[in-house]
């Protein structure tokens, strides 16, 4: 069982890093294309958009034939990336039609973030099924151990790989992908394949006992995209730094992030099994730190980006943990979806909301995310003064 663990862990790992990837290059790929502003940020909106609506449509049509649906969702999806760099390639070669082109690419983006919306979903009710309610926080720690993993490395690997070309990126996360496929296919028992139909009602997201821990999904994943987006020039504006210099730092800061986020996990998965509620109020509380301290003192950047990692590596598997406990078993594989749609409409919303808060003052994102933060730390503290669970207490 522990090979499958892995094999999940690796598999969430690499499909973070490939979406990952494309943050720090398509600014600087799109204005080689031709394409405007709008135009580029759609490329990123439209995969967040496709991966939301893929979450609950891929877990509809998963009941039987989990392993074959992980195995096409992985492969559409990394046909999409190599497409997408190839004809990227070749119009930088050739005299072509920017909107003809935008529209292809459109296309690819929307197919791809389709497909990407199977994974997490697919992982995730693959270790709802093989963890119990004593040790799912576990199974949830390494999930967001891959998360936050591919968080950072994505983008330092984008970065990395852009002094070879703007494509290579996606030619080597698509190169990964193909060894995850076929790896998976190997490990993966089919005995394993088939999920409970649920029985009764279907479960809205909006439920009592789910929509807080969704709603905080939702509010992590916004905030950290919003971070990654806009912490950069954030850093530039208020330290009067060049920008060669802001990337050096928030290099440094996110790969401080996604070493503690990791270290967490570990510690969590291993060694201090705690219950998912003080999970969210560690977490939720030290991402309310990262962002006052990062309004108040950007210049304690390193601080702000330990905290950072505190917070995700805690509230990740808290929130998902919590949503899983609190519905039947016959429920769980529609929960996943909930929780990994999460990630989807963060990476929708993130880039949108970010960009124009920021462009309105410079502080905005920051106060926005520090309150949005305080709201629901002080809604799972209130809980439990109200002798409320949360997940298991």
């Amino acid at each position: 069982m522990k090979k499958h663990f892995l094999m999940i862990f690796v598999t969430v790992l690499v499909a973070m890093i490939s979406i990952a990837t494309f943050n720090p290059i398509l600014g600087l790929l799109a204005r080689n294309l031709g394409f405007t502003e709008i135009q580029t940020g759609s490329l990123v909106t439209i995969t967040g958009l496709l991966w939301i609506i893929g979450s609950f449509l891929w877990e509809k049509w998963a009941r039987t034939k989990r392993k074959r649906v992980m195995v096409i969702a992985i492969s559409g999806y990394l046909s999409t990336l190599a497409t997408f760099a190839y004809l990227a390639d070749h119009a930088q070669g050739v005299s072509v039609n920017p909107t003809s082109l935008y529209w292809q690419l459109f296309v690819l983006r929307a197919v791809g973030g389709f497909f990407f919306g199977a994974i997490p979903t697919m992982a995730q009710g693959y270790l709802m099924e093989w963890t119990t309610a004593q040790n799912r926080a576990s199974g949830m720690a390494l999930l967001g151990g891959a998360n936050g993993l591919g968080f950072v490395l994505g983008p330092a690997l984008g970065a990395a790989l852009t002094s070879v070309g703007f494509t290579a990126p996606m030619y080597v996360s698509a190169a990964l992908l193909v060894i995850v496929a076929i790896w998976f296919g190997i490990t993966i028992p089919a005995k394993q394949e088939k999920w409970e139909k649920p029985a009764g009602g279907k479960l809205s997201a909006m439920d009592s006992r789910i929509r807080l821990y969704v709603g905080i999904g939702l509010l992590l994943s916004t905030v950290m995209i919003i971070l990654q987006v806009a912490c950069g020039i954030y850093i530039q504006d208020q330290l009067s730094l060049s920008a060669t210099d802001a990337a050096k730092m928030i290099g440094i800061g996110l790969s401080v992030a996604g070493v503690i986020v990791v270290v967490v996990q570990l510690l969590i998965g291993r060694f201090l099994k705690w219950p998912p509620a003080r999970l969210l109020r560690i977490g939720l509380t030290s991402l309310f730190a990262a962002f006052t301290l990062f309004l108040f003192v950007p210049a304690s950047y390193i601080s702000v980006f330990i905290l950072f990692g505190i917070g995700i590596g805690c509230t990740l598997p808290g929130y998902i943990t919590a949503a899983s406990l609190a519905v039947q078993p016959n429920e769980q594989s529609t929960v996943a979806s909930y929780t990994a749609a999460a990630q989807g409409v963060g990476s929708f919303v993130g880039p949108l909301s970010g960009t124009f808060l920021y462009s309105l003052h410079l502080s905005i994102p920051y106060v926005v995310c520090a309150v949005l933060l305080l709201g629901f730390g002080l809604r799972v503290f209130a809980m439990r003064r109200a002798g409320q669970t949360v997940g298991v207490s």
